[in-house]
Order: C-alpha cells, then sequence, then structure tokens
C-alpha cells in the first residue's frame, strides 16, 4: 500500500468505519485521510430529506464536490489529450474531451468502477442514470480535497483513461445525436422533425424528462434525461439505431 500516514492507518485497520475505507482504497488505490469527503461524495440530494434548507441541502449531498471534480477531470483530460494529439488543433481537442466526459460515458465508468453500490439514494422507480456520473466527479472531488491533485491526477489516468477509454474508438464518436438525426431526416426527405415532452417523473433537482422524437405522428425514438437537452440527445440515439444509422 506504500507509505502511510498515522491517520490513514488508523483508518484502514482500526476505525469503526475500516470496512468503507478498504471499499475506497479497492476503487481508488488509496487509503483516505478524511472520510467523511467519500461519505459526501457518494451522498445524492435525494436522500436529503425535503424539509431541510436548500443551503442545508448543498452541503450535505456531492453537488459541491461534483462541481469542483468536474473541473479536475476536464482539467487532466485537456493535458491528456494536448500530449497524446500533438498536430491536433483546439477544435479536435474539445470535441475529444467532451466526447471522453459526456454523462453516458461517466455513468459507465462509474459502474464499471463499483461506484454505483456506495452511493446514497432514495431515488424510486427510475433511477436517473446521471446520479452515476456525478457521484464519480464527486469522487474525483473527494480524492483531490484528500490527497492533493497529483494523487487525483494518476486516480484519472489508472482507474479511467487507461481502462476504460479507447481513443481510437472515441475518435470516431457522434457527439450529437441531435445534429445527425437532423441531418438523417434532412437527407432522407421525412418530413418536419419535432421533440415532444411526453412525460416528466419526480420534482426539483431530481426530475426526469422523457421526449420523442417524431415526424409528423411516427415516433422515431423515444429518450430521458434529467433536462431536455439530455433527453432529446437520448431520443436521437435511439431512434438512430432504429433507422439502424447507428449500432
Amino acid at each position: 500500500m506504500g507509505l502511510l500516514s498515522p491517520k490513514q492507518i488508523y483508518n484502514y485497520y482500526f476505525s469503526k468505519d475500516r470496512a468503507f475505507v478498504r471499499e475506497i482504497k479497492e476503487i481508488s488505490g488509496y487509503v483516505p485521510k478524511e472520510v467523511f469527503l467519500y461519505y459526501l461524495a457518494l451522498t445524492h440530494s435525494s436522500s436529503i430529506k425535503k424539509s431541510r434548507k436548500e443551503i442545508d441541502v448543498a452541503r450535505e449531498c456531492n453537488e459541491r464536490l461534483e462541481f469542483l471534480g468536474d473541473s479536475i477531470l476536464d482539467s487532466v483530460i485537456a493535458e491528456y489529450l494536448f500530449k497524446i494529439y500533438p498536430l491536433k488543433d483546439e477544435g479536435f481537442l474539445t470535441e475529444m474531451r467532451s466526447k471522453i466526459v459526456n454523462r453516458k460515458s461517466l455513468n459507465k465508468i462509474c459502474k464499471k468502477l463499483n461506484i454505483d453500490m456506495l452511493i446514497q439514494h432514495r431515488q424510486s422507480g427510475s433511477v436517473n442514470e446521471s446520479m452515476y456520473g456525478d457521484a464519480l466527479e464527486a469522487f474525483i472531488g473527494a480524492i483531490y480535497l484528500d490527497l492533493g491533485y497529483k494523487r487525483t491526477k494518476m486516480f484519472i489516468h489508472k482507474r479511467i483513461l487507461e481502462p476504460h477509454i479507447q481513443l481510437r474508438k472515441v475518435e470516431h464518436q457522434v457527439i450529437s445525436y441531435k445534429n445527425k438525426l437532423i441531418e438523417y431526416v434532412q437527407k432522407t426527405k421525412m418530413g418536419l422533425l419535432e421533440f415532444e415532452v411526453v412525460g416528466e417523473n419526480g420534482d426539483g433537482r431530481n426530475k426526469i424528462f422523457r421526449i420523442q422524437a417524431k415526424v409528423g405522428k411516427k415516433v422515431l425514438g423515444v429518450g430521458e434525461g434529467k433536462n431536455k437537452k439530455s433527453a432529446e440527445q437520448s431520443a436521437s440515439e435511439n431512434a438512430l439505431v432504429k433507422l439502424k444509422e447507428l449500432s
């Protein structure tokens, strides 16, 4: 495990949280010093009582850590791509970064790292999938505050980029399914493409929109998201798969 501080040794072997500490070690490769940061990173806003003031909810859930982790993840990936692609322009690098950190990709990586198993939430029925990517970003924020930038960068490289991101595949991914669907509908002269909200579940931060992509009365695809923009992307992707424009 490398050289540990007295606090890390205590957390790993003797503290009442040692089972949780060992799970964090398994995921991150590091023994945490400040265990509360990781509990906070894994606490979704839905698990906080609705009667609490908004400022209290912000302090007791992972949203502030998510903001921090998102910024750090962007920075590390920007540097990584800058070095990997020395001849590519800003537009290419920006698009590649967007593809890597898109919500769907982060949701999958969260589950592959088994972080999803530790998230505290009270969502019922259809779970908002973005919860997983948000937790991953918050987890990154926790590592940064606990162990510093160098180890956070190492975590992103060793546990996210190297095992889960294949750059050649990312290069060929479509960043905007909505734009691709619009181009397809125009090219095939199907008619006027519209996006219709057909359902809203939950409230506040936990609201999920359900949207149909349709031409006339023909429904091409259906998707869900925590906002209308992401739901439209999901519906467009579903439509492109049905139209056999995506595998």
